[in-house]
């Protein structure tokens, strides 16, 4: 009876300890995130939460306190079966029992400061640990002791309960529970490719600027990307319509512009959107299986309306932009990167957005089993890696993170890993045999360097071509000069932002032309390129095939097309190399409801106007660009500039305007865009 009144005892001690951890936990988390909670209580009144997502706010708080209670339980367990190896008073039993709690709890913090080290919780041991030297030399002793502890737990269960099979048993389903997705034991299936119909594999990198590629000149450590360069043709000079990855990726798999398909914006509702055409329709019809995975999901609502037979993402929608980001407690971090954690918390494994804890290779075991499937029919996959995203962040990235350039250099040095891992992937599934593989990048970024906007100080004229002021045509961001930009889709000028990797290379189709492209082409060129390998006529299509281009034939053979491009949606805060996530959305939230049946994010109908109202527009025609920026509800001021040259003006009278086709492109500029320029 004594015996078991003092287990009653440990046990409620041991549960009232962790119910006061639970609540400094609770109570940092309120300290760390208040603005966050502040903006988004705005939030929720703004987009009216649905009352189907209740439940899994409740959900949440209910698996927290699992997780909470589950590792009270195991405490006690363990306690106990070491206080029967011992003969000892009660009160040194709780005393042991608390030594035992902490150390599990030092050891649990000690990790999460190690392996998660952007957590907010990796701030509460800053004040005893000088480097992560000290933290992961702590945490070797608390292992060990830890190790030790679980040997006499085992002990205990041998002597007292001998069921040593029993022992064994919850050892080996312990070690396959937690580490099941890291020893995956798939049979290379290989999906099935005919001659007439290859694997069509397209391969995007979110936010990813040619220019941070060890292919174009910088030192870098890209060596899969560089390579895959060094062995496809290479369209030097892409850019995408609109960069932003909703409307860019749109139009790659439309081969239409923004505005002719109707989304010209992230999260726009796709009710009104034509999706009679797409990519993966006409190829599903064509007998492939379509497939879409993509690491990051909260600004695009790219689904199986689009075509797609099955879509690899983590959960889309209210809970990816709320739970992804206040998931972020010590012992459910452990967890997240696991079978468990993949099925507790499907809106943090493997997404991208949900930083502190994102591994890339979670991404790749989302798409494992899926691949692994015995297929008698070609595959179209297209698959969207969001590394290189704002803010440059994952959950093996050091804290001492450096600055904003540093850390999107390493995450596209990361993204390479990422990239090299799942083209091994395709080889060992039998998806490389005989394919067509495209590399792109959704759009570029600006990161604020010098030529980041391409109308240098230096050279603006006006129509006497005298040096005079420079007109404060872009909306200001930071300190940025004239010819700085920021972000990505917020300035049409600044063409970093729309620069675009795009690599075409043929796996098993004979030989092909490995060579650099200079032409000015589009992403929406990748549509009609893939059906003229597949012998499919393009329908309905604005880019042009550059197949010719890709089997050898010269370059002249590529018509000359004029290129549009428009921004997007661009409230202050994102209009910086420092964008605040919370506050961009706290800024747009006025354009933004929730679709009830679905829970996704979606743009308000009564919206888009201003949305267009706010656009800056442009053409690219050759050596020449025109764009028109909004200065008012009635005036865009037009910027001109020769892109050979550098020389600019907004002086439409100007000799260097009057000898110029500036009025051929605002022509063409009308035309396209119809009554938005009227």
């Amino acid at each position: 009876m004594v015996i078991k009144s003092s287990s009653r005892e440990i046990f409620y001690y041991l549960l009232i300890l962790t119910g006061f951890f639970l609540l400094l936990e609770v109570s940092f988390f309120i300290q760390n995130y208040r603005d966050f909670l502040a903006e988004s209580s705005s939030v929720s009144g703004g987009l009216q939460l649905p009352v189907v997502f209740l439940p899994q706010i409740a959900l949440f708080i209910l698996i927290q306190l699992s997780i909470h209670f589950v590792y009270c339980v195991l405490v006690w367990v363990i306690s106990l079966s070491i206080l029967r190896l011992l003969s000892r008073p009660i009160i040194a039993d709780l005393y042991l029992s608390i030594g035992i709690w902490l150390c599990g709890l030092f050891t649990i913090l000690l990790a999460n400061d190690i392996y998660y080290p952007h957590s907010k919780f990796s701030e509460l041991l800053q004040f005893f640990l000088f480097n992560s030297f000290v933290a992961k030399g702590l945490l070797i002793v608390f292992l060990g002791v830890d190790f030790f502890l679980i040997l006499l737990t085992l002990l205990s269960w041998v002597l007292y309960t001998h069921r040593l099979w029993l022992v064994i048993s919850s050892i080996i389903t312990l070690i396959l529970i937690y580490n099941s997705f890291y020893f995956w034991e798939e049979k290379q299936k290989g999906i099935v490719a005919s001659n007439e119909r290859p694997h069509i594999i397209v391969v995007g990198v979110d936010a990813l600027r040619p220019d941070f590629l060890g292919f174009f000149g910088r030192e870098i450590k890209t060596p899969f990307m560089d390579s895959f360069l060094n062995h496809a043709t290479v369209f030097s000079q892409a850019v995408t319509p609109l960069a932003r990855t909703f409307p860019s990726w749109t139009s790659i798999l439309t081969g239409r512009y923004p505005k002719e398909v109707g989304i010209r914006t992230n999260l726009a509702q796709l009710q009104f959107a034509d999706l009679t055409y797409t990519l993966p329709k006409i190829l599903k019809n064509q007998g492939y299986t379509t497939l879409f995975a993509t690491d990051e999901t909260r600004f695009s609502n790219i689904g199986t309306n689009f075509g797609f037979d099955r879509m690899i993402t983590p959960t889309v929608g209210l809970s990816d932009f709320l739970f992804g980001t206040i998931n972020d407690f010590p012992f459910s971090n452990l967890l997240v990167n696991t079978a468990l954690g993949r099925w507790l918390f499907p809106y943090s494994y493997g997404n991208r957005a949900a930083y502190v804890t994102y591994q890339p290779d979670s991404f790749l075991n989302l798409l494992y089993p899926v691949l692994a499937e015995s297929n008698k029919t070609p595959l179209f996959l297209a698959v969207h890696f969001c590394l290189p995203h704002y803010p440059y962040l994952w959950a093996d990235l050091p804290e001492e993170s450096g600055q904003v350039v540093w850390r999107y250099q390493k995450s596209i040095e990361r993204v390479d890993q990422q990239l090299g891992s799942f083209f091994f992937m395709l080889q060992q599934y039998g998806l490389l045999q005989r394919a067509i593989v495209v590399l792109l990048s959704d759009h570029g970024e600006a990161l604020e360097f010098t030529g980041d906007r391409i109308t240098e100080k230096e050279l603006f004229l006006t129509s006497n071509a005298h040096r005079m002021s420079i007109p404060q045509f872009y909306p200001k961001s930071d300190n940025e000069a004239v010819n700085q930009s920021a972000g990505h889709g917020t300035d049409v000028l600044g063409l970093s932002q729309y620069h675009s990797v795009l690599a075409i290379k043929l796996y098993g189709m004979g030989l092909q032309s490995e060579k650099v492209i200079s032409h000015i082409v589009s992403l929406l060129d990748v549509k009609p390129t893939i059906l003229y390998f597949l012998g499919i006529p393009s329908i309905a299509s604005s880019g042009q095939s550059l197949a010719g281009v890709i089997n050898g034939k010269h370059e002249v053979s590529l018509k000359h097309l004029p290129v549009f491009l428009e921004s997007d949606f661009s409230p202050p805060a994102i209009r910086t190399v420092f964008p605040n996530t919370h506050q961009v959305l706290l800024e747009g939230i006025n354009i933004f409801s929730i679709d009830p049946n679905t829970l996704h994010l979606i743009v308000k109908e009564e919206m888009n106007q201003k949305i267009i109202k706010s656009k800056q527009y442009a053409i690219i025609d050759d050596e020449w660009m025109l764009a028109l920026y909004p200065q008012n509800a009635d005036y865009r001021m037009p910027i001109l500039i020769n892109l050979k040259t550098g020389v600019w003006t907004n002086d439409m009278q100007s000799s260097f305007a009057r000898l110029s086709p500036a009025s051929r492109l605002l022509r063409s500029l009308k035309r396209f865009y119809g009554d938005e320029l009227s």
